[in-house]
């Protein structure tokens, strides 16, 4: 895999991809690609802010954990609900705070709570008797966030079987918490990945009002709560998410009130980046189908360089999702065709009866909505690579710069700054937009940009350790 620095350009992502192919000799371009939106995960987040303004955002590393979205989002301030070592290993090195970081799995492994312990991730997820006597013996000091079942039958993957327990059991867990004397700071839970059904949230957030209420009770110091994930993403996701954002905003209002006193997270992964991501997959080879039925066309078969193993395992689930179009304009009627892998398994099929135009070998197809789930589940299965990926923004410096004043608006470092340069703030504010909009390099842009995660920041004369962030010191 290739990543190469992020291009500035106002063409579309398609018209991005096509002059991609159009530079590079047809023969030398094997490998398929992605183009990577950085405006669309940007759009991502400053809908969000918008729609579930009590809800802030800890995006799922499971679901891509792309180096550059992981800087953009650590640059901008969100959380990260990670599964593992290596994922919170990750965003330590990029420099996220561990306050700003959930370990989100019930089901942890013992080295790893004391990894975890060591990096000061303390505040982590648990469902059950036995993760809460593991985690008495080998993290005690955790700040604990339990999680309660859903029952969804509406979610395509749904998580009700696997983690979470119910009310009369939390209940059951609270109580030998207490028993335990360890600490739990509040209650989660997950309507499941792929979610039809948006009134599933309130349900959920109902039961968590049930199980705080409790917990208080019993003496907890009950203030966070996790309404997890589940989200759309894909392109014209808009009026489903809106639909769930009123419906969660409403079950937020009725439940938990800003006067009962509870911070709110959630986590987010589809929705931020799977309309951001395409990919571009070359046809390595072509083939009639044999049809002894005159009355019926014959499909087109087209094997193109990706696969079920690499960038698309949904289709080993689903056939729906993926829906292929023709990098280049094609004039002509549609035919019945099938998307096949590159691989040797009869199974790698990335897209049954579909409708494509007449194509040839080293022509191109693409899959939009491809963002979710789909590198970081990607097998090397008879030694084929894995996808390059270019990154395209037309907006990221204005905006991230942006962000980044506001954070030293907020901790008075621009004021700071106006002051020894002897200037008004409005032009202070100015020059450090100029500044940031003139790296020409990427990389060392999003260190600047990302102050958060990059630890350091500018005062006069030094520079500080001082995290920029609103999280470092949590109230719950």
């Amino acid at each position: 895999m290739r990543h190469d620095a992020i291009l500035f350009s106002n063409l579309k992502p398609r018209e991005f991809a096509q002059e991609v192919v159009g530079k590079t000799n047809k023969v030398d371009l094997d490998n398929p690609f992605y183009i990577v939106d950085i405006d669309d995960v940007l759009y991502k987040v400053d809908l969000w802010r918008k729609s579930i303004p009590r809800a802030k955002p800890f995006y799922a590393v499971k679901c891509n954990d792309n180096p550059i979205v992981l800087e953009v989002l650590a640059g901008l301030g969100l959380g990260f609900d990670c599964a593992s070592i290596a994922e919170i290993e990750t965003m330590v090195s990029l420099g996220v705070h561990p306050s700003r970081i959930i370990y989100a799995h019930p089901q942890k492994h013992i080295s790893y709570l004391h990894r975890s312990q060591e990096l000061g991730v303390d505040l982590m997820t648990f469902d059950c008797v036995e993760e809460l006597y593991k985690i008495k013996e080998h993290h005690p000091y955790a700040r604990l966030v339990l999680r309660l079942k859903v029952d969804n039958k509406k979610a395509l993957f749904a998580m009700g079987d696997k983690f979470g327990c119910s009310e009369d059991e939390a209940l059951h867990l609270l109580q030998l918490a207490k028993d335990l004397d360890l600490t739990i700071v509040g209650v989660c839970f997950h309507v499941g990945s792929t979610n039809e059904d948006p009134g599933a949230f309130s349900g959920a957030i109902a039961a968590a009002r049930r199980t705080f209420d409790a917990g208080r009770d019993m003496g907890f110091d009950l203030r966070l709560l996790d309404i997890g994930g589940g989200y759309p993403g894909e392109k014209g996701f808009e009026p489903v998410f809106l639909k769930t954002a009123d419906i969660i905003n409403a079950g937020l209002d009725k439940h938990f009130p800003e006067s009962y006193g509870v911070n709110i997270i959630s986590e987010p992964g589809t929705f931020f980046v799977a309309s951001a991501f395409t990919i571009y997959t070359k046809i390595i080879g072509k083939r009639m189908s044999e049809s002894y039925d005159d009355t019926k066309p014959k499909e087109h078969m087209y094997y193109v360089n990706e696969s079920v193993y690499k960038s698309f395992v949904v289709s080993l689930f689903s056939d729906d999702p993926v829906q292929p179009e023709s990098l280049k304009d094609v004039d002509g009627p549609l035919h019945p065709s099938i998307v096949w892998g590159i691989t040797c398994d009869g199974l790698d099929k990335i897209k049954g009866t579909c409708k494509l135009p007449d194509m040839a070998v080293s022509d191109w197809i693409y899959f939009e909505n491809m963002g979710a789930y789909t590198l970081t589940i990607n097998s090397q299965f008879n030694g084929f690579p894995t996808a390059d990926i270019h990154y395209r923004a037309s907006k990221i410096v204005e905006i991230t710069a942006g962000a980044l004043e506001r954070v030293f608006r907020h901790r008075g470092l621009l004021e700071e700054f106006a002051d020894v340069e002897c200037i008004p703030a409005e032009k202070a504010a100015a020059e450090l937009r100029a500044a940031l909009c003139a790296f020409d390099d990427m990389h060392s842009f999003m260190r600047l940009a990302g102050v958060v995660r990059a630890n350091v920041v500018w005062t006069p004369g030094k520079t500080s350790g001082t995290q920029l962030d609103d999280l470092n010191e949590p109230s719950w």
